[in-house]
């Protein structure tokens, strides 16, 4: 049976509207972020309200990551990129010590199958997914994985407005020729961390939603790698720890 997306859980819950829903699918087309994102910024609900229904929806129990104390050896096992582009950050590791030791996730998005199943294979651990809000996730990552101040990293977390579509004023026509502004526009200046840093720069775009017109090369191969070993893992050609074994006697 397919698994059920954000929009139709929100509305069995009656968390939004079926009008409502639509304008966010609308907007997320434009956007390209995700849906919960986009409806949170719309002001159609909050974003504790996304994390509860999606809590009790899915069975899952919540975290707030301003509360826990943060296991760093969690931290290291997940890279930087990946927590950003699936939205999740490991807080802490259940059972150490133990043969059962799980990895506690803390996701803003519980639904995303696919980053699980990646961080299990990867990690060999269990994921026990927690549901977090948006706010809290990233300024997870930006603390821990990006040393910014707690903070600061509270005030870049906050979700951003949603953006409002200007329309200019059409330019006066006289005859054949077009009438242009009297005063030209000064050029906006680049700020500081876009004229230096630019990874970092991208890092942060990234983070905050605004995702790049065009990917690395590096991510692009990571993708279809993991792509390739989640389709050779269903045919059974390669087992969890058959790659782990391998990974430990490369390094």
């Amino acid at each position: 049976m397919a698994r059920k997306r954000i929009g139709e859980l929100l509305l069995e819950r009656g968390a939004i509207s079926k009008e409502q829903l639509e304008s966010g699918l609308a907007a997320q087309k434009r956007t390209r972020q995700r849906l919960g994102v986009t409806l949170i910024q719309q002001g159609v609900l909050s974003e504790i309200q996304l994390a509860q229904v999606l809590a009790q929806s899915l069975s899952l129990s919540t975290v707030d990551l301003n509360q826990v104390q943060v296991d760093w050896s969690a931290v290291h096992m997940l890279r930087t990129r990946f927590c950003e582009t699936h939205e999740l950050f490991p807080f802490a590791i259940d059972g150490k010590g133990t043969a059962n030791k799980r990895l506690l996730v803390a996701m803003s998005d519980p639904l995303n199958q696919a980053a699980t199943e990646e961080i299990e294979f990867t990690t060999g651990l269990t994921v026990t997914a927690y549901v977090s809000t948006h706010s809290q996730v990233r300024a997870a990552i930006l603390r821990y994985y990006h040393k910014a101040s707690p903070a600061d990293a509270a005030a870049r977390a906050r979700p951003a407005p949603a953006p409002v579509a200007v329309e200019e004023d059409p330019p006066m026509v006289m005859g054949e020729e077009i009438v242009s502004q009297l005063s030209p526009v000064a050029e906006e200046a680049p700020s500081p961390a876009k004229k230096k840093g630019g990874s970092v720069a991208k890092d942060l775009d990234f983070l905050f939603g605004e995702r790049p017109d065009e990917d690395s090369e590096v991510e692009k191969m990571e993708r279809r790698f993991w792509a390739l070993l989640r389709i050779m893992q269903r045919k059974g050609l390669i087992t969890r720890d058959e790659f782990l074994a391998e990974l430990e006697r490369e390094s």
